[in-house]
């Protein structure tokens, strides 16, 4: 059988002459299709490729009824209508791996242009100007660069860096610093990266963890003139901090590839600062990279019509056909309580143990299990992490997971006991099963509590009072906040009390500040499940 691939979007020759080569593809490429035109196609497709230009929308699904699979070539996914592609069973993938040099040698473009001003400097020439004076930049060499986040793209900015005898520093609360031994460097917290560095570049996705890394108010501790570079995504640097910096010195200079909204406005505040070199998302914008995702793109396709292997899938996992009926609710409860214990534990994991009690024991049990690391991994690598990548990314952060299973279930036929260990000893767990089809948590901290794993939470852990949750009602509803769930429960009278509230709106950092700072309140933390 012949499996139709459109790729949509202009496309590397040599890839378009790959896929034309596999006998059992027949591919339709134009050079890239307008919308119109993409309608007219897709019936009858059983793959589509896309890059940017292309929005795959529930439009677009509905006429591709016998649609297996979506590439997008390259990392980002927001074209893609991912949960309207699940419920009609499509793989949505993506080809991450390709422009990691690329954007590793862009991030060391900005750190030469911040430290040397030629930019600004090229400027002045063109304008007829021979302004030596003006543009005395600082050397490279033995200055403390911060790397945050070691993944793919941060390593070989190490290796360049440290090629530039450049004394580095590395911070990513989510690998164990055993793991990273390789790299040579010094592993430090994001308080020791924001106080020792003279320059500082990220590359990390943009989660509740990463974002505001520098804010306004650790903005003070960054040491006096250090230069940030971002080639990652916009709203990692609070980019209403950068103006303020910029403004007071604190900040010598910024050098940004990425924004909070892009394209950027032209009168952004940033624009105006000399000493703030901007670019318009350049990060993966060489035909080198270009190449690598096409053939990375290229390899994904047919090995999954070859040989059904789904590489970088972003929705969908190969699950026993015979059990998914019954694994459903557990499956689609996995990452959310994943996020949440992690959220919990603010780190990743050193150990994961999963206890399957009752009736699910007897079935193929992997698919929750992945589900549930995949959602402990999304707090530090967000949408990198997939249900088909998560073991080997969990292995790589050294997270050891342990599945139990026994017959026994008390007070339910089946149900889940989920632990996470912190390397530190800290330990937090929850129980969940499923009720009408769908996942439930009956009991977090040892205690029952019983809520829905989704929307956006609030969990709180406060001294058993009277008035407490009308004190928290009144804090949530004076920040506009509608409560549509709540759920609480305590260890003894008077003594500790958690409550969960699920919540319409994400609240912004003032509101949870109200909350967190009521008489006899200890913690609170939210998590968005969606």
């Amino acid at each position: 059988m012949k499996h139709k691939i459109v790729v949509s979007d202009k496309f590397d020759a040599e890839g378009i002459a790959r896929l034309k080569g596999e006998s059992n593809l027949d591919v339709v490429y134009e050079g890239g299709h307008t919308r119109e035109q993409l309608l007219d196609i897709i019936s009858g497709a059983h793959g589509l490729i896309i890059r940017s230009a292309t929005k795959v929308d529930e439009e677009v699904l509905a006429k591709a009824e016998n649609l297996k699979i979506i590439i997008r070539a390259g990392v980002g996914v927001d074209n893609i209508n991912i949960p309207e592609a699940s419920r009609r069973g499509v793989i949505v993938m993506n080809a991450p791996g390709g422009n990691t040099v690329s954007t590793a040698e862009q991030a060391l473009a900005l750190i030469f242009a911040s430290a040397r001003k030629t930019p600004q400097a090229n400027e002045s020439m063109h304008a007829g100007k021979w302004e030596k004076s003006k543009f005395k930049g600082v050397e490279l060499t033995g200055k403390t660069l911060g790397v945050v986040g070691l993944g793919r793209i941060g390593k070989e900015v190490v290796k360049r860096a440290k090629g530039l005898k450049m004394r580095v520093i590395g911070f990513d609360p989510f690998i164990q610093a055993a793991n990273l031994a390789s790299l040579e460097i010094d592993i430090v917290s994001s308080e020791e990266i924001i106080k020792q560095s003279d320059f500082i570049t990220v590359h990390t996705p943009l989660t509740d963890t990463t974002r505001d890394f520098v804010n306004k108010d650790n903005l003070k501790d960054l040491k006096k003139g250090v230069r940030l570079i971002n080639c990652a995504r916009g709203g990692i640097y609070n980019e209403d901090a950068l103006v303020a910096g910029l403004e007071s010195g604190q900040i010598g200079g910024v050098a940004l590839d990425v924004f909070t909204k892009e394209p950027l406005d032209p009168n952004h505040p940033l624009i105006k600062f000399d000493n703030a070199v901007l670019t318009p998302h350049l990060g993966a914008s060489t035909g080198d990279a270009e190449f690598a995702v096409a053939m990375e793109t290229i390899d994904e396709l047919i090995d999954f019509f070859k040989l059904g292997v789904a590489r970088n899938a972003l929705n969908f996992p190969t699950v026993d056909p015979d059990s998914m009926d019954f694994l459903k609710p557990y499956f689609a409860g996995g990452q959310p309580i994943g996020k949440l214990l992690g959220h919990m534990l603010q780190a990743d994991p050193a150990s994961i143990r999963i206890d399957y009690c009752g009736e699910i024991s007897k079935y193929m049990t992997q698919p929750v299990t992945t589900s549930i690391l995949t959602g402990a991994l999304s707090l530090a690598l967000g949408d990198e992490v997939n249900v088909v990548n998560a073991p080997v990314l969990g292995k790589d952060r050294g997270i050891e997971v342990n599945e139990h299973k026994t017959a026994e279930a008390t007070g339910f036929s089946s149900f889940v006991r989920v632990t996470f260990t912190a390397s530190n000893g800290n330990k937090t767990e929850l129980e969940m099963t499923a009720m009408k089809g769908e996942a439930m948590v009956f009991s977090m901290f040892g205690l029952p509590l019983e809520f829905k794993p989704e929307g956006i939470v609030l969990v709180l852990k406060n001294r058993d009072m009277p008035r407490m949750v009308g004190n928290i009602g009144m804090a949530l509803g004076e920040s506009d906040v509608n409560i549509a769930h709540l759920e609480l429960s305590r260890d003894s009278k008077g003594g500790t009390a958690y409550c969960v509230v699920t919540i319409d709106d994400l609240m912004d950092k003032a509101a949870l500040e109200k909350v967190s700072q009521l008489e006899n309140v200890f913690d609170v933390v939210q998590v968005d499940l969606r």
